[in-house]
Parts: structure tokens; C-alpha cells; sequence
């Protein structure tokens, strides 16, 4: 048996502006630790999150995830899944004409790269080429105090299975 972490609706309505400020307070700590790690413009920032996401999303459906690639050695290019320009607009809610202004900005000055496959991907190694391996412990941090308030005020719960 396992714990499993899940809402509790009549509290989120008794603390809806409790709940919500912590969760707006996680996601503008989430953009300024991103924004500082890869400097550029917010439209650019959410492109960039929506194509990192799409390129783990093969290896994120793995039940286990080989130990190295769980954490920050390069993935081979056949678990990369690229994403199109127009999945990117869906995903992120941008407009298709800003999408590909953008991600061909992005290209140009290395954030991204084409993919022989179709789509782009962030570079090989931009892991450790960017230095991003220390944002993980600002970030946690920080989604471990929100997790905290919303456990404290009864938003979410733990439940044993």
C-alpha cells in the first residue's frame, strides 16, 4: 500500500483565497527561478518550459526511468520527443504567428534546435551546459512550503490506499 496525496473540495471552497495565493505564490516563484536560469522574455520562458516538457514526455510514461536518466545525464536522442510549433501554441495557449516568430528567434540564438525528426528540442546537454542543476533545490523548496499551508488548511490531504 502507498499514500497518496489528494484535494479535499469542500476545503478548497473554505479556503479558496488561501489556496489559490499559495499556488499563485509557487507558480511566480516557479517563473522567477526559471527566468533567472534561462534569461529571456516571458513569452520565450513559456515556450521553452512547454518545449522541455514535450521532450521528457516519452521517458516520463516509463514506469521506471533508468537511474541516469532520471536525473541529468543527456538522453539519447530516441527517447527526445520533439514538438511542433503548433503543439507548442496549443500547449501553451500562445498564438501560432507568436509561436513561430518566437521559436525561430529561439533557434537562432541556441535556446532551441530543429529536429531532424520535425519540431525543435532544447540543445543536448543544456542541463549542465546552462548550470540549471541548482534550480531543482530552490523550487522544491519552495513547492514544499505550498504543500505544507495546503496540507495545514486541509486543501489536500494524504490518503492511505
Amino acid at each position: 500500500m502507498s499514500d497518496r496525496v489528494v484535494s479535499n473540495q469542500l476545503k478548497m471552497g473554505e479556503n479558496w483565497r488561501v489556496a489559490m495565493s499559495a499556488l499563485a505564490n509557487l507558480f511566480l516563484t516557479t517563473h522567477r527561478t526559471f527566468a533567472q536560469a534561462t534569461p529571456v522574455g516571458p513569452t520565450e520562458l513559456l515556450i521553452y518550459v512547454t518545449v522541455s516538457v514535450a521532450n521528457v514526455q516519452k521517458l516520463m510514461r516509463e514506469r521506471a526511468i533508468p537511474p541516469g536518466f532520471a536525473a541529468t545525464d543527456i538522453l539519447p536522442r530516441e527517447w527526445v520527443v520533439p514538438i511542433s510549433r503548433n503543439a507548442i501554441a496549443t500547449a501553451s495557449g500562445l498564438p501560432r504567428e507568436t509561436v513561430r516568430r518566437h521559436v525561430a528567434q529561439m533557434i537562432a540564438t541556441g535556446l532551441l534546435i530543429e529536429d531532424p525528426r520535425g519540431g525543435v528540442t532544447v540543445p543536448i546537454g543544456v542541463i549542465k551546459d546552462r548550470g540549471l542543476e541548482p534550480m531543482l533545490e530552490a523550487l522544491l523548496t519552495d513547492f514544499a512550503r505550498s504543500a505544507e499551508a495546503l496540507l495545514r488548511i486541509g486543501v489536500i490531504e494524504i490518503q492511505k490506499d
